[in-house]
């Protein structure tokens, strides 16, 4: 039951299923209505009474001025706003103008920069893991303003398959735009990953890329743990879930489409060490991938904000927005809570485990699972009744399993 907090105002910054989600939780949890803040329209926060839409045009979203100064017109008001970035290069935004918008009014649910930015570090990420005695992957920075002729000496210790991603996928690789870019891509040999290291360079991309070995296994291999750390660093909402089918599109690589919400101690344990020595604050989403071969767990990313697929945690019975107001703006020290609701939460349409999920027993128990209880879709909530949105999200449905056949017919060990 929502608990009426109209003078809360969530700003987003976006347009897809994760912007829709978090106003939808705040709504959930407050009854308040949220602005997001966008280039232009998009199916995903179109047509909503929950959201009120400001457009800065196209390309207006990578014009930092512009943005900010949207930002404090939308907080000239009685309401109190809470700003909510999605993508690395919004969290980059938000930090290199957090002054400004503190003096604006705005709530700013992030840790310090530099511990957002170790976060972000991928190599940060796998030293810890050493530190902390938690399996690490064998990873090489690899400078591309360096010349090629040295990547492969440095590419030695790799043992392919590979796989290759920005070692912070922050502002300056997310501005890049160019054929065949990806969030993270597959390296078979050494000759694949010379040519796709030489074509982020020839891109423009001057910064660091990582090659690490493949954790191995299918989608459902996947985890994710998400949740929030008050200022006492403790963590007073935790969900856990499994990824039983992700988003194969190459500008979606590491996006779930399906989560299996079941509670997992033992990668709440690992979360909470990583949180521990990061210092961690705010919101976080953790991957975590188990592999096939050995069965050990492997961190693969640690975002320090809201995950686009934070919903799921409601699926288990834990609001992250209801978390993040009591200790940033209530003040108030909250009982840790787990959610331990088993459920599913699905973005594309739930029928796809029946082809994509290979583990007989697994796909038997969710199907007895969904027929239980219902899969839960992020975007259809019964108090934002819209035609437009409920077509939108049909579409939606079939655009994705058609991208799923087309990206990923069948499902592989590398999900690549």
């Amino acid at each position: 039951m929502a608990i009426s907090r109209p003078e809360l105002m969530p700003v987003l910054l976006g347009t897809d299923v994760g912007t829709y989600s978090c106003a939808r939780m705040f709504h959930e949890a407050f009854g308040c209505t949220s602005v997001s803040v966008s280039g232009m329209s998009r199916g995903s926060i179109s047509h909503s009474n929950i959201i009120d839409p400001v457009y800065v045009g196209r390309g207006g979203t990578l014009n930092d001025q512009l943005m900010i100064e949207t930002l404090e017109k939308i907080a000239d008001t009685d309401r109190t706003p809470i700003i909510m970035p999605f993508m690395d290069r919004d969290v980059d935004l938000v930090l290199n103008y957090r002054d400004r918008l503190e003096k604006a009014g705005y709530v700013i649910p992030l840790a310090p920069t530099e511990t957002v930015e170790r976060a972000s570090d991928k190599a940060v990420i796998n030293a810890i893991c050493k530190e902390r005695g938690l399996p690490t992957i064998t990873t090489v920075p690899v400078p591309l303003d360096t010349d090629a002729g040295t990547w492969p000496g440095l590419l030695e210790s790799i043992t392919f398959p590979a796989v290759i991603k920005p070692r912070d996928g922050g502002m300056d690789y997310g501005k890049l735009q160019f054929p065949g870019q990806r969030k993270a891509y597959d390296a078979p040999d050494l000759d694949s990953a010379m040519k796709t290291l030489a074509k982020i360079q020839d891109a423009g991309f001057a910064g660091v890329m990582l090659v690490q070995d493949m954790v191995v296994g299918d989608d459902t291999q996947s985890w994710i743990v998400t949740g929030y750390v008050d200022s006492r660093g403790i963590i007073t909402a935790i969900a856990t879930g499994r990824q039983i089918l992700g988003l194969h599109q190459s500008s979606f690589i590491g996006n779930a489409g399906i989560i299996h919400v079941t509670d997992h101690p033992e990668l709440r344990r690992i979360a909470g060490e990583m949180i521990d020595a990061l210092g961690l604050r705010g919101f976080f989403s953790i991957d975590i991938k188990i592999d096939s071969r050995t069965n050990m767990p492997h961190v693969l990313d640690v975002n320090p904000r809201w995950g686009r697929g934070s919903y799921y945690s409601v699926v288990g019975g834990v609001n992250l927005a209801r978390a993040m107001v009591a200790d940033f703006i209530d003040d108030i020290a909250l009982p840790p809570i787990v959610a331990e609701k088993e459920g599913v939460y699905a973005f594309v349409p739930p029928v796809t485990v029946l082809r994509w999920v290979r583990d007989k027993d697994l796909r038997r128990h969710l199907v007895k699972l969904m027929l239980k209880r219902r899969p839960v879709h992020p975007l259809s909530y019964s108090k934002d009744p819209n035609f437009k949105r409920f077509a939108y999200r049909y579409a939606a449905d079939f655009n994705q399993l058609k991208a799923l056949i087309q990206n990923y017919p069948t499902p592989t060990e590398t999900t690549f």
